[in-house]
């Protein structure tokens, strides 16, 4: 225990660490602390030190597909927001699991890589896009993972066959495991031609809700728009406490200056009147972190 306390002395830590300063939405209590391992042997070790410890503890990327309690969490976070940068080897990207959409992009107009425009405007880092398989509608990140690089205890490669991505999910979705990088495959294109990709994107997200929000919070339903069912059952401007339906995408739910549980109650009643007015059980993409107590009978 002493090695591995030593070989985290020199990983920077933040006490008291605060869900609300680093998540989208703006929310969530506070972590006994963080540590931000900046590469992959650092990350390995605070993995090691925190399980050997027994603590508690979890993985954090840019925050942008969570919804953290108010109340304190028992035990650490481990960020990656510092494990980042982007490499060619051979015929495909290595990807650190701590860059950013906006970084990766910035590399690939520098290099001339195409295949990862459709990503452009995404707030989140890559090791939380293939964590849980995100993209747009159209096209999900598991189409361009050649493989991944985990640590769940011991050094592990999984092919994108291994990785088992379905709608939103994938293996490393339900495994408490350290995404440390992600293997790629891309394409040559002229530097034009991947900004004009680029700004094609852009324009389509323009129309995206403004506000501190996870982006949409429940799975499409097979062949069905989630947004369009909490359209129709009439729920747009829907407000609890501080939380609000958007009134421009029923699938947004807006922060307003409203609390963790404020939010967690709107999506439950979203979910509640959903069910019994259609009969679909709509599934959350939004992850919990954390005890919330229901203000709602569901």
């Amino acid at each position: 225990m002493r090695k591995l306390f030593n070989a985290v002395k020199s990983v920077k830590k933040e006490e008291n660490f605060s869900f609300s300063k680093h998540t989208t939405y703006g929310l969530g209590g506070t972590a006994k602390a963080a540590y931000f391992p900046k590469n992959e042997p650092e990350a390995v070790a605070v993995y090691e030190y925190l399980q050997s410890s027994g603590e508690n503890f979890l993985i954090l990327g840019n925050g942008s597909n969570l919804l953290v309690s108010d109340k304190p969490y028992d035990g650490y976070v481990i960020s990656t927001k510092y494990l980042q940068g982007v490499e060619i080897e051979g015929n495909c990207l290595k990807i650190l699991s701590g860059t950013t959409v906006r970084q990766l992009l910035s590399f690939c107009l520098k290099n001339g890589i195409s295949g990862f425009e459709y990503l452009a405007g995404i707030p989140a880092t890559i090791g939380g896009l293939v964590a849980m398989n995100g993209g747009t509608s159209d096209t999900r990140i598991s189409g361009n993972v050649l493989s991944v690089s985990i640590f769940d205890g011991k050094l592990r490669e999984l092919s994108n066959k291994n990785c088992k991505f379905g709608n939103k999910h994938s293996t490393m979705s339900d495994i408490t495991a350290l995404i440390l990088a992600v293997y790629a495959v891309f394409s040559r294109e002229k530097p034009e031609k991947v900004q004009e990709n680029i700004n094609k994107f852009l324009d389509k997200r323009k129309a995206q809700p403004n506000g501190k929000s996870c982006g949409c919070v429940f799975k499409n339903p097979e062949g069905l728009s989630a947004g369009k069912l909490i359209d129709e059952v009439g729920l747009k401007g829907v407000k609890i406490g501080g939380a609000e339906v958007s009134r421009d995408h029923a699938n947004f739910i807006i922060n307003n200056g409203g609390s963790a549980g404020d939010v967690h109650t709107l999506i439950q009643y979203v979910k509640k009147s959903v069910y019994g007015k259609t009969g679909i059980n709509l599934e959350e993409e939004v992850i919990y972190i954390g005890e919330f107590n229901d203000k709602l009978n569901c």
